[in-house]
Parts: structure tokens; sequence; C-alpha cells
């Protein structure tokens, strides 16, 4: 395992905006990083959480389970995806739903993931 990633909110925020410029994230009109409240936090039940707290968006990255930089980016990318959902509309009551599993596979295929884990 290596060492410790020294996760910020700002480093978060500088992949999420990388992403952002490639498909299929360009494509999705998401908001840049300064738009988004972005935590680091212990949760250990998720690498990650996307909210809404009072109309923004949020994303919470966990330092326990978030250890390497792969795992970081790919975790980054799953939050996106919930966030266009959000903002698309295409939410439900299942967290991943069959609209999020379809992106999850777009994403995936785009940058050479596999979609077990994702």
């Amino acid at each position: 395992m290596p060492a410790d990633l020294q996760i910020t909110p700002e480093r978060i925020a500088a992949i999420y905006d990388c992403l952002r410029a490639f498909p299929p994230f360009c494509r999705w009109r998401l908001p840049p990083s300064d738009e988004i409240e972005i935590r680091i936090g212990v949760q250990e039940d998720a690498f990650a959480h996307y909210h809404r707290e009072r109309g923004e968006h949020a994303f919470e990255v966990s330092m326990l389970l978030v250890r390497d930089f792969d795992t970081l980016v790919q975790t980054v990318a799953h939050e996106m995806i919930h966030l266009h959902q959000a903002r698309a509309g295409t939410e439900t009551k299942a967290e991943h739903n069959r609209e999020w599993h379809r992106l999850a596979a777009i994403v995936c295929r785009r940058f050479g993931w596999t979609t077990e884990g994702f």
C-alpha cells in the first residue's frame, strides 16, 4: 500500500476539474469544482458519498478507505455520475439505478476501468 495519499479538498477538486475536461463528463455541463462542497470524511461504509445540502452539491471522500491515487480518481468519477443524475433529475430511490449503471459503463469504458467495484 502506498504511503499516506494526503487527500485534501483542493486535490480532489483538481481531479474533478481534470475529469470534467474529458468525455463523457465534458458533455454533461457539470459545475466547476468551486461550486461543489468537497470534504474529507472518515466513513467506513463507502469510499465517498454525494449529497445535496441546502440545494448545494457536496462530495465527502473517506480518507480511511481511499488509500491510493487510482481509487481516488475512480471515486471522484463515481460521484460525478451521481452529481450528473441529480442535476438531470434521473435519480431514484435506488442509489445505483439502471441509468447510473449505464453511465458508469460508459465512463469505465472511456477510462479503461472495470465496472466491478466502480
